[in-house]
């Protein structure tokens, strides 16, 4: 089978990556979750998915990680409830159809503007999205990546004050 450079639907992509995300980190064992991320903690690429593309052939998949803006220091359960704001913000967005906000860069990657905002216990605010980037014929990664959080300040803010309210609500 080849492997083609192919142009796959955001949507889709990122219903891909939510779900292969979800396997890795929420659905594997705890071991095996925090190796994978002791692994891109490093810097280390991990392998992460397949696309099967049909005729074109498949395009495997490797997962990043970026922490160079992170504020404070990431552990694995920091890691995981920030990936977990960011998957139900993707899922949100997709469910209801709503625009994915795409960004590409003059690299070649195509970053998804959804962040998963996150308030730790000292009051500081992380914000972390996922890129994809094709990095050639059958070869692409998924890169989660922390953003400056004061880029997010008012985001963060409200999505603070939403969590507030609908914890209210439900106790």
């Amino acid at each position: 089978m080849s492997h083609q450079q192919v142009s796959l639907p955001p949507k889709l992509l990122l219903a891909a990556v939510i779900q292969n995300l979800d396997h890795h980190f929420f659905g594997e064992s705890r071991e095996s979750a925090k190796i994978m991320f002791q692994a891109i903690l490093k810097g280390e690429p991990s392998p992460f998915m397949k696309i099967d593309t049909g005729e074109s052939g498949d395009v495997f998949c490797e997962l990043s990680l970026d922490t160079s803006l992170y504020v404070g220091k990431l552990n694995f359960s920091k890691f995981r409830n920030s990936l977990a704001m960011m998957m139900v913000a993707i899922k949100e967005r997709l469910q209801a159809d709503a625009p994915l906000n795409p960004m590409n860069s003059e690299q070649g990657d195509t970053m998804f503007n959804i962040p998963g905002i996150v308030k730790e216990a000292d009051g500081q605010f992380n914000v972390m999205v996922a890129s994809f980037r094709q990095l050639g014929p059958g070869l692409a990664t998924v890169r989660l990546l922390f953003l400056d959080p004061d880029q997010y300040a008012a985001a963060a803010q409200l999505a603070a004050e939403t969590a507030s309210a609908k914890a209210l609500a439900e106790s």
